[in-house]
């Protein structure tokens, strides 16, 4: 597998990621016994970025991701996540729904840190808002 600098982050990540927007039944019911060997065999093959929401199967891409990476060692790969849009078509970029939010997904997953938080459809709010409270708050935390 071949990697790369992501950005100015110092993260070396796979120049291949894993959407686990799967795992969430999204695209129609899927097998977490399936999608959990599937993550395994993904970090297996030297793919290192894996990307969820809870957005994603409100919350069950997140819940299984959680299960799928309990028994990989936390240093073999980084884990991006989102903010801002859940179930039922809500958007909230709030800076205490922000803080909500990655403390929810951080028990979701099983994770004591994600590397990557991101803002996700930021198209459904104020530009104003991202810029003077979400960025803000994910700056500071």
């Amino acid at each position: 597998m071949e990697y790369r600098e992501l950005g100015k982050t110092g993260l070396k990540v796979s120049v291949l990621s894993y959407g686990a927007s799967g795992l969430g039944s999204i695209y129609g019911t899927s097998d977490e016994a399936r999608g959990i060997k599937a993550v395994h065999t993904a970090i297996d093959c030297g793919i290192n970025l894996i990307d969820t929401s809870p957005l994603y199967g409100g919350t069950k891409s997140e819940s299984a991701l959680g299960k799928a990476l309990k028994e990989i060692p936390r240093d073999k790969y980084y884990l991006a996540t989102k903010v801002g849009r859940y179930a039922g078509g809500v958007s909230d970029f709030s800076a205490g729904r922000i803080v909500a939010s990655m403390d929810e997904s951080l028990m979701r997953l099983g994770l004591d840190y994600v590397d990557i938080f991101q803002c996700h459809d930021i198209d459904f709010v104020s530009l104003d808002q991202i810029v003077e409270e979400a960025l803000p708050t994910l700056r500071r935390l």
